[in-house]
């Protein structure tokens, strides 16, 4: 067992003996009848409360608490790194917890916890490379001398760890060449050299083309009419989208829930309708990237943001009234190549952006307004899924209202 978790066990025996110091102390307070006392043979004996012993107990208590946490003004500061000054504070509150019956228990529980501190104040972590080498390393007596102690083993193993390969081939090449050395036990000095000199080498094998082969040509295609109300933009397909043909095909995937429960459409609907939304609801979909991947992290910053040029160049011949992006990397894609830099985070934020961000914009046409959507991936854990619900909202209500001015448009002109 490693000093470092010897200390951390200390650690919560003592916090476990310092709570329990501390209600035993209040206890004390407020219930004084706590036990028989079978010494002086009265069975209805009760116990006299000491409020200095009850003091003491309440403040030991509370500052072995701040201590062992620690509080912060604590954290860092030698008292609480020390081992040799909790082996010598740590019995005193043993012997004041013991000295009161309701915290009598406590006193064995302070024991414990002292004899694992000096358990690991008296071993600690050894290696044999620093008794063979005067390695300048903090050799104090404290839990942060030994901290870099253990950083510096890590360090050293590490470093000998990646220089294994290096001598791995030069043992068998000896082994090798004393065996043909072996077959005529008396050669000459000269036979010998030259069979040094003239050993062939083996040529490198090529590596062998890595098992993994990449995923097929996605299956997805882009649902683009003309004059849709919303284009929804994806990062890139996932691998069970571009099997199957389904946007936003894997069963994590918040997509369709996203899609109902903001307005967006009317009905909770399966990937399988993918290629239903622009004739039911005037909603299409695209993606900026089309390689599946299993998620949107294994694409390359060159990928995105080679996808954008074709993505305004998409919008622009379809006209959507809005484009809605599935995921903040698409509008950061977008950002770099518009800006020519990274966005930075006083910039960035979820739903409409400004009317000169619009897409597609040609000199006949404004383009579409832009709208940051959050990603609908079940592997992003940064949102909630009400924040996630409050985004979508906004948009969906947006889109909502203009199929309701089509729909009555429509009507009129019939």
């Amino acid at each position: 067992m490693g000093r470092l978790i010897k200390n951390h066990w200390a650690r919560l025996i003592i916090l476990t003996a310092a709570a329990w110091q501390v209600g035993g102390s209040i206890e004390g307070f407020i219930w004084p009848k706590v036990f028989w006392d079978f010494i002086s043979k009265n069975l209805n004996g009760a116990v006299t409360p000491v409020p200095i012993l009850q003091i003491l107990n309440l403040l030991l208590g509370l500052f072995t608490i701040a201590w062992e946490w620690p509080l912060k003004p604590l954290a860092g500061t030698f008292p609480h790194r020390s081992i040799a000054v909790r082996l010598a504070l740590y019995p005193l509150c043993a012997l004041i917890a013991a000295m009161m019956y309701q915290t009598g228990d406590v006193a064995i529980y302070y024991l414990i916890g002292i004899s694992v501190y000096f358990w690991a104040y008296s071993e600690g972590e050894t290696s044999n490379y620093f008794a063979e080498n005067d390695v300048p390393v903090n050799k104090q007596l404290s839990f942060d001398g030994k901290l870099h102690q253990f950083y510096h083993t890590a360090k050293c193993s590490q470093v000998s760890a990646e220089t294994k390969p290096a001598a791995k081939s030069q043992p068998s090449r000896y082994l090798f060449r004393q065996r043909l050395d072996s077959r005529d036990p008396t050669p000459s000095g000269d036979d010998k050299s030259s069979r040094s000199v003239s050993f062939p080498r083996k040529k490198k094998r090529s590596r062998p083309p890595s098992s993994s082969t990449p995923p097929p040509a996605s299956l997805l295609r882009d649902t683009i009419p003309p004059n849709l109300i919303l284009l929804l933009v994806g990062v890139n397909p996932g691998i069970l989208t571009g099997a199957t043909g389904h946007a936003y095909a894997h069963p994590s995937n918040l997509f369709w829930k996203l899609l109902h429960s903001s307005g967006i459409t009317t009905a909770r609907h399966q990937p399988s309708d993918t290629y239903r939304l622009p004739k039911l609801y005037s909603v299409g979909n695209t993606n900026i990237v089309e390689r599946p991947t299993r998620d949107a992290s294994m694409l390359t910053r060159s990928e995105m943001d080679a996808g954008v040029p074709v993505l305004e160049a998409k919008v622009a011949a379809q006209r959507p009234e809005a484009v809605a992006l599935v995921g903040k990397g698409i509008w950061e894609a977008l950002w770099r190549v518009r800006h020519g830099r990274p966005i930075r985070k006083d910039e960035f934020r979820y739903g409409w952006q400004h009317p000169r961000e619009n897409m597609g914009r040609t000199g006949a046409w404004d383009g579409a307004p832009v709208f940051v959507a959050t990603t609908t991936s079940g592997l992003a854990a940064g949102m909630s899924l009400a924040e996630k619900q409050a985004v979508w909202l906004e948009l969906g209500k947006w889109v909502a209202q203009k199929r309701e001015e089509r729909s009555l448009s429509e009507t009129l002109h019939d």
